[in-house]
This record gives structure tokens, C-alpha cells and sequence, in this order.
């Protein structure tokens, strides 16, 4: 269908500098020529080696998309949130489940990777529940081969993450960041290097920031409170299908007091100082102003909490990487118990020429301190 995309570019003298309301004008036109005489399946084909072929002439993924659109002709829409619109029609029209299936891998196609494809259509899933639809509508909206070499996709990267893992900036060094603390003015507004440091020390994801609370608990039988401490967190972030209930309170701040007094005179100024951490109507925030100001040290805000949990795990001390997962996991807030899901935690790098701490209370350490390390020559 390469042919097809060239013959209309060269027809329409389509460029660059061509507009969307112009292209949009041709949509019907070429989609007719892509699916001539052909079966969904071939249509669907045709559509994807059409669009490649317009941005191989030189058309951005914008121009391509507008003139061979997500959904059928007809039914384009400009908006800001498309996935948003796709799923309010579904609803409105009452597709079929075929129907349905085509627009989910039209949707998922034209992402530029096929990871992106997959979350694309997790999204439309979560406003199609959103909506009320039913169990067959949001099954119509899988495809499993998508869906299959995405994850495969993802645990390569996860695998490769783990053994390359991620080098802290100096800027973001632990004793850095406790001297930033140290600094803090509580009674003068916070700038946006007070917030990313208190995302840091409390392992905060942005959504977590405006309703996270550190409070002191009274013993309990209930199946949350661990003896060993008495601070705990609630208002985090959960993830999907987790109850809510306190998690013990771990930071690189040992103080509690002083970490909550941190965090609500943050709290305080996010209407004004930090509007980008309100929620909007689908409970999102907005990432952009922390990435565009972490650029500057070439991480983004997804790094952070990964900082913040060695940070935790190092000034806590353990005597083996376990231990180390196990204060990572706390300082997360994650459900103690799923293990797996810390492991993306435990990849920040050790700093270069920077020996490691010693450990309190370590007997191996402190023989080995006096008498020297026994070489295997020496058994």
C-alpha cells in the first residue's frame, strides 16, 4: 500500500507545511482506496504500510494519523484526549464486539511502540469501566499478541535495568539531600527543589504528595501494625485493588515529626506554588513542570522515588541485600509480603571510588577489623 500513499502525496503535493484541516478533507477519499475489495484484516495491513509510507515522504505522525485516523471515517475527532472520546462512542453507538476489536487495534497500532500500543489500550479499558460498560466490551478491546510482546518487551528492559541499574547525580547524593533538609526555612514558601527533595526523603510519587499523612498509632491487633514501629503513613497512592490501610513509616529522615512537619508545609503550598499535583477529573497529575526541571540533571520524576528508597535503605542499614529490599519495600509503603514489586527499587548503582558504610553491631565486621581477613592461604 506504499504505492497508494505515494501517488497521493504526489497528487495532493502534500508536504510538511500541508494543514490537518486540509488532510482531513482527503480521509474518506484514501480510505476508500485502502480498503477496496479487501477483507478487515487486509484493510487493517493496508492502513498501517500507508501510514509508514507518509511519514517515510516526510509527513509528521500527526499528518499521518489525520489522514488515516484511529477510527473509521467519519467519526474523527480533534480533541485532547482521544482514547477519552473513543471509549464515550463505543458506549454511544453500541458496537459490536468486531467493531470494537478494530478500533482497539487501530488504536494500539498507531502508537510508535508497541509498549505505548498496550498502555493505550489499558487506558481505553479503565474509561470504558469508567463509563459502566460490560465484561464483553472491555474483552473486545484486548489483543493478546500486543498484549504478549509487550510484557516480553518489558521484562527485557526490566532484566536489563537490574543489571546496569542507575547512577545518582551528585547533585542528588545522600548527604546532599539531608543537608538541602537540614536547610529548609518552613516559614518562607518551598521552591521546587524543597519539593523534589521531600518526594525524595518520603519515596513520594507525585500523586501521593497532596494527601499523604504521617501519623503516630497506638498499639493494635490488626493485621497492618508491626510492633517495631509506631509511625505509619496512609493517603498513598494504592495500586489497583488495594485496600487502604496504614503503612509503617520508614524515610531517610528518622525524625517522623520533622518528616511531617516537611511534608505539610509542602502540602500547604501546592493551590499556589504547586497547582500541577491536583488531581484532575480522572485523578492525574501533571508531571511535566518536575521533569522539565529535573532535566537539567537528566532524570525524570520516575527516578526519584527510586533515590529516595536506597537513600532510606542505606541510612537504616543492613547487613545483606535482603535486608536492603526488605527497608526499601517499607520506605515504598509497598504491602510487605509482594516482593517482586520492590525489585525495581533495588537498582540505584553504588557511588564511584566511595567505600561502603560499615554496618553497626556487625561482629564479623569487627573481628575482621582487628585481626585482618584470613586469606585462603593461611587454611
Amino acid at each position: 500500500m506504499a504505492k497508494i500513499a505515494t501517488s497521493f502525496v504526489n497528487h495532493y503535493k502534500l508536504t510538511p507545511q500541508t494543514s490537518l484541516p486540509q488532510l482531513s478533507s482527503y480521509t474518506e477519499e484514501l480510505a476508500n482506496k485502502l480498503s477496496d475489495g479487501k477483507t478487515k484484516e487486509q484493510a487493517r495491513k493496508a492502513r498501517d504500510q500507508a501510514k509508514r509510507r507518509f511519514q517515510e515522504l516526510g509527513l509528521s505522525r500527526e499528518q499521518a494519523d489525520t489522514l488515516i485516523p484511529i477510527r473509521a471515517p467519519g467519526r474523527h475527532v480533534d480533541e485532547r484526549d482521544p482514547i477519552k472520546i473513543i471509549a464515550q462512542d463505543i458506549i454511544k453507538n453500541n458496537l459490536s464486539p468486531e467493531e470494537i476489536n478494530e478500533i482497539a487495534y487501530d488504536l494500539a497500532s498507531s502508537a510508535p511502540t508497541t509498549v505505548a500500543g498496550n498502555s493505550r489500550l489499558n487506558l481505553l479499558r479503565k474509561k470504558l469501566r469508567s463509563l459502566g460498560a460490560n465484561y464483553l466490551i472491555t474483552e473486545a478491546t484486548k489483543i493478546p499478541f500486543i498484549t504478549e510482546e509487550a510484557n516480553q518487551i518489558q521484562a527485557r528492559k526490566r532484566i536489563f535495568r537490574g543489571i546496569n541499574g542507575y547512577d545518582c547525580p551528585e547533585f542528588f547524593y545522600l548527604e546532599k539531600v539531608q543537608e538541602r533538609l537540614n536547610g529548609c526555612n518552613i516559614t518562607k514558601p518551598p521552591s521546587m527543589q524543597n519539593l523534589i527533595d521531600v518526594m525524595i526523603m518520603l519515596c513520594m510519587r507525585s500523586a501521593d504528595v497532596k494527601n499523604l499523612r504521617i501519623n503516630r498509632y497506638k498499639p493494635s491487633c490488626e493485621s497492618w501494625y508491626n510492633p517495631d514501629y509506631s509511625w505509619y503513613c496512609i493517603g498513598y497512592a494504592k495500586n489497583k485493588g488495594e485496600v487502604e490501610e496504614p503503612r509503617p513509616f520508614l524515610s531517610m529522615e528518622k525524625n517522623p515529626i520533622r518528616a511531617r512537619e516537611l511534608l505539610i508545609w509542602i502540602q500547604r503550598s501546592i493551590p499556589d506554588k504547586f497547582p500541577f499535583l491536583l488531581k484532575d477529573k480522572d485523578g492525574n497529575t501533571n508531571v511535566v513542570p518536575l521533569n522539565q526541571f529535573l532535566s537539567q540533571h537528566k532524570i525524570t520524576s520516575f527516578i526519584l522515588r527510586k533515590i529516595g528508597a536506597d537513600h532510606a535503605s542505606r541510612i537504616h542499614g543492613g547487613r545483606n541485600d535482603s535486608r536492603h529490599q526488605y527497608l526499601r519495600q517499607l520506605a515504598c509503603r509497598h504491602k510487605i509480603g509482594h516482593a517482586s514489586s520492590v525489585e525495581h527499587y533495588g537498582v540505584m548503582n553504588d557511588r564511584p571510588n566511595t567505600p561502603a558504610p560499615k554496618q553497626e553491631n556487625s561482629e564479623v565486621e569487627d573481628i575482621i577489623d582487628l585481626y585482618g581477613e584470613i586469606s585462603d592461604d593461611e587454611n
